[in-house]
């Protein structure tokens, strides 16, 4: 599966059209790729939408062929993961932030205490004899 720069190209934007990139998409990209590499000669970017069509195009014909079920399901895992990872985001940014300002607080608490530093003094006594 060896093709030129132009066909690495076209692949890329293909691939970012998908909306998820799941394993028949996969699937689907390689056999874009077998028809792209013929093993005749280097093509150029247009000959590559020429012979394939745009890769608008291209995705669309896969969304028409594919099930419309599995992408509505795909859609809804997706939607689910996204929403489940927001959740998960906001939920540690709230713990960091309040782990920080715990923080904050024991740290000025350290800080404006007597009992938080530690003084040395040093006494010394002479003494005096009386004669």
């Amino acid at each position: 599966m060896t093709y030129n720069k132009n066909g690495k190209k076209y692949i890329k934007q293909c691939k970012y059209l998908f909306a998820s990139y799941g394993k028949s998409e996969k699937e689907y990209i390689r056999k874009l790729i077998d028809n792209i590499d013929d093993g005749s000669h280097d093509m150029t970017y247009d000959e590559v939408v020429e012979r394939l069509g745009t890769p608008k195009e291209v995705i669309i014909s896969y969304y028409e062929q594919e099930d419309m079920e599995k992408l509505i399901e795909k859609a809804k895992v997706r939607r689910l993961l996204k929403n489940f990872l927001s959740v998960a985001f906001a939920v540690l940014l709230v713990f960091l932030c309040y782990k920080a300002y715990i923080y904050q607080k024991t740290f000025e608490e350290v800080r404006d205490s007597k009992n938080g530093y530690f003084e040395e003094t040093i006494e010394v006594k002479e003494d005096y004899e009386i004669k």
